[in-house]
C-alpha cells in the first residue's frame, strides 16, 4: 500500500507540472456532481412535501424550480464533462509526450538492455492499450464527487435515525472487504498476464510488420511465428476466461448485499415511519440519501478498484519517468574538434563482464582519414559510440582538443558529430526533410550528386518533397537498401556544423559499382572534416591515411595501408589477401 501511495504522489507531482488545468475542471466537475446527487436526494420529498399539505399551486411551483434547478445543474454538468474530456485528452497528449522527451533523454544503456525495453513496452501498453491515465483521473472525479456527497447524506439520514447510518456503514464495509477480494485477483491477473502479454504483443507485431513479409514466407520462421502467436493468444483468452467467472462470482456477492442492506433500510425507515406517525415525505428522503449514499460508497469502492488496477499500469510509466536522464553534460562550449585521443579506455557494457575495448589507445588528428578495421565483434562500433557520447568508458579517458569528453555540454558536442550507423533509420517523411529539415533545394540537390543519388531521386514524381515508404502517404515511394543508404549518407553529409564525420558500414547495401564511386570520392566526401570510416570491405581502407585494426578489443596496428601490407603476418595483411582473392578474376573463364 505504500508503495502505491508512493506511485500516487509521483504521478501527482507529474501530472499537475503537466496539465494543472485538468484539476481545475476535475474539482468542478465533483462539486457539481456532489451538488446533483444530495439535490436528487430532496427532490421527490419536497414534492410529496408540499402535495401531502394539499397546496397544489405550491406543489405546481416547487415542481416547476424542482426542475429548473435539475436542467441548470444538468447543463452545468454536461458542460463540465465536456471540458474534462478536452483535459483528459490534452493530458493525455502530455503523458505521451513526457514518455518520448524521456526516452529521447535517457542513458543510452538503458535503450539496449532488455529489461528497459520490456519496462518502455510495458508503460506505453499502460497509457494507450489499457487507458490508465484517463481511467485513474475518471478515479479522482468520483471518489471526489462521492466523499462530498456521503458528507451531506450523513447529515439527512442522522435527522431520521442514526441505526439507518450504522446499517449502511456495515454493508459498505461488507462490500469492501469482498471488492478488496476482488481486486486483489485483478492485481494477480495482471502481473500473471504482463509477460505473457508482451509476447503476444511481440509475436503480433512480427505478424503485422511487412517488412518481415519475405522472410516470413519464404523459411519455417513464419509457421513458428504464427504457431508462438496462436500459443500466446490462447493463454490470454484463457486467463481473461478465468478472470472474468472469478469477477462474476465477486459481482453476484456484491448485488447480494445490496439487497439486503436496502431490505433492511425499507423494513426499518417503515416500521418508524409507521409508529411514529411521520410524513411520507421523511420515509422518501431517507430511502432516497440511503439509495444515494449505497450507490456513492458503491461508486467509491468500484473507483477505488479502477485506482488500484490502473497504478499497477502507471508503475512502469513511473518508473520510466524517474530513470536517470543522459547526465555527461560539461561546462566546455567546443565549435570544431580537431584533435580525439584515446588513452588505455576499456569497455565493457552493462550487465555483462566481458572488455569489449581493452586499453585502447591512438590519437587522430584534424581532417585526417581514419579506418577501423577488425573482425566482427572486435570493437569497432563500440568506438563509435563512445565517440557519440552514448557510453562512458568503463576506464580510461578520451580527450577532444585535448580536454576530457565529458567536459564539453552534450549539444555544443553533438552538433560537431555526423555518424550513418549500421541500423541507420529514414522516417516517413519527404526525402528533404530526411536529409534535413529546412535545408534548400540547391543543398540538397548538390549533396545528393555527390553521393549519387540524384536522378533517382529527380526521376520520382515528387522529386525532393516524395515520401518515404506508404506508411502515411499511399503515394509515398518505396526505395531499395541502397539508395536508402545513400540517403542517409547525404543526412550526415548535410549536417553542416559537424567536423567529425563517422561512417559505420555505410556501403553495406550499396552495388559494387556504387560502392566504388563512394570510395573514390570519399575525400571529396569528407573535405575539411575528420573521418572514421568502418567497413569489412578491405578495399576502403586504400583510401584512408591510417588504418586502427582491432583484434578482440585490443589495437594491433595502427598505420598507413602501405606500410601495414609489409608484415605479411599481420592481421590486416591476412584479411586484406584473403578479402582480395575473392575478387580476383580468372581471365580464362571470362
Amino acid at each position: 500500500m505504500k508503495k502505491n501511495k508512493h506511485i500516487l504522489l509521483k504521478f501527482l507531482s507529474y501530472s499537475i507540472k503537466w496539465r494543472p488545468q485538468y484539476y481545475i475542471t476535475l474539482i468542478y466537475n465533483s462539486i457539481i456532481a456532489a451538488i446533483t446527487t444530495i439535490f436528487s436526494a430532496y427532490t421527490l420529498s419536497l414534492l410529496i412535501s408540499t402535495l401531502e399539505k394539499r397546496n397544489y399551486k405550491n406543489a405546481l411551483i416547487v415542481g416547476g424550480i424542482l426542475v429548473t434547478v435539475e436542467v441548470v445543474l444538468t447543463l452545468l454538468k454536461n458542460i463540465g464533462q465536456k471540458l474534462l474530456d478536452v483535459e483528459q485528452e490534452r493530458m493525455q497528449e502530455a503523458v505521451d509526450h513526457a514518455i518520448c522527451s524521456k526516452v529521447l533523454s535517457l542513458q543510452f544503456r538503458y535503450l539496449e538492455d532488455p529489461y528497459y525495453l520490456e519496462l518502455k513496452k510495458n508503460a506505453s501498453m499502460g497509457v494507450n492499450n489499457m487507458g490508465a491515465i484517463y481511467t485513474l483521473m475518471d478515479c479522482f472525479s468520483r471518489i471526489i464527487s462521492s466523499l462530498i456527497s456521503i458528507l451531506g447524506l450523513i447529515g439527512i439520514i442522522l435527522t431520521f435515525d442514526y441505526i439507518i447510518v450504522l446499517i449502511l456503514l456495515g454493508a459498505s464495509i461488507l462490500n469492501f472487504i469482498i471488492i478488496l477480494l476482488s481486486m486483489k485477483s485483478k492485481i494477480k491477473f495482471f502481473n500473471e498476464l504482463l509477460p505473457i502479454n508482451y509476447k503476444y504483443g511481440y509475436y503480433f507485431e512480427n505478424l503485422m510488420n511487412v517488412e518481415n513479409c519475405k522472410d516470413l514466407r519464404l523459411y519455417s520462421t513464419g509457421k513458428l511465428v504464427l504457431n508462438r502467436f496462436s500459443k500466446y493468444s490462447g493463454q490470454v483468452n484463457k486467463y481473461f476466461i478465468k478472470m472474468s467467472i472469478k469477477m462474476s462470482i465477486y459481482e453476484c456477492l456484491v448485488s447480494t448485499l445490496r439487497y439486503i442492506e436496502m431490505a433492511s433500510i425499507y423494513i426499518l425507515a417503515g416500521i418508524k415511519t409507521i409508529t411514529k406517525h411521520l410524513p411520507i415525505s421523511s420515509f422518501s428522503l431517507v430511502v432516497s440519501s440511503s439509495l444515494s449514499f449505497s450507490d456513492c460508497i458503491t461508486n467509491i469502492i468500484e473507483a477505488s478498484t479502477d485506482y488500484f488496477r490502473s497504478i499497477e499500469y502507471i508503475k512502469p510509466v513511473i518508473e520510466l519517468l524517474g530513470l536517470e536522464s543522459q547526465d555527461n553534460d560539461g561546462f566546455r562550449t567546443i565549435d570544431n574538434i580537431d584533435s580525439i585521443k584515446f588513452e588505455n579506455v576499456s569497455f565493457m557494457y552493462p550487465n555483462t563482464t566481458k572488455l569489449v575495448l581493452d586499453d585502447v589507445s591512438f590519437e587522430i588528428n584534424r581532417n585526417e582519414k581514419i579506418s577501423i578495421v577488425g573482425l566482427n565483434g572486435a570493437g569497432k562500433t563500440t568506438i563509435v559510440k563512445l565517440l557519440c557520447r552514448l557510453y562512458e568508458p568503463t576506464s580510461g579517458k578520451i580527450f577532444i582538443n585535448n580536454y576530457p569528453i565529458e567536459e564539453y555540454e552534450i549539444h555544443s558536442y553533438i552538433k560537431l558529430v555526423s555518424a550513418v550507423f549500421q541500423d541507420y533509420k529514414l522516417f516517413s517523411y519527404s526525402i528533404l526533410d530526411n536529409i534535413r529539415p529546412n535545408i534548400s533545394l540547391d543543398e540538397a540537390q548538390k549533396i545528393t550528386t555527390e553521393v549519387g543519388i540524384i536522378d533517382k531521386i529527380e526521376s520520382l514524381p515528387f522529386g525532393f518533397d516524395s515520401v518515404i515508404g506508404k506508411a502515411y502517404d499511399k503515394q509515398g515511394v518505396e526505395m531499395s537498401g541502397g539508395q536508402k543508404q545513400k540517403i542517409a549518407i547525404a543526412r550526415a553529409l548535410a549536417k553542416k556544423s559537424s567536423s567529425l564525420l563517422i561512417m559505420d558500414e555505410p556501403t553495406s547495401a550499396l552495388d559494387p559499382l556504387a560502392e566504388a564511386d563512394i570510395y573514390e570520392n570519399f575525400n571529396n566526401l569528407a573535405l575539411n572534416k575528420t573521418a572514421i570510416y568502418i567497413s569489412h570491405r578491405m578495399s576502403s581502407s586504400i583510401f584512408c591515411d591510417k588504418i586502427l585494426v582491432l583484434d578482440n578489443g585490443k589495437i594491433t596496428d595502427f598505420d598507413s595501408h602501405k606500410n601495414l601490407m609489409k608484415n605479411h603476418e599481420s592481421l590486416y595483411y591476412k584479411m586484406f589477401t584473403t578479402q582480395a582473392k575473392n575478387y580476383k578474376m580468372d581471365k580464362a573463364n571470362v
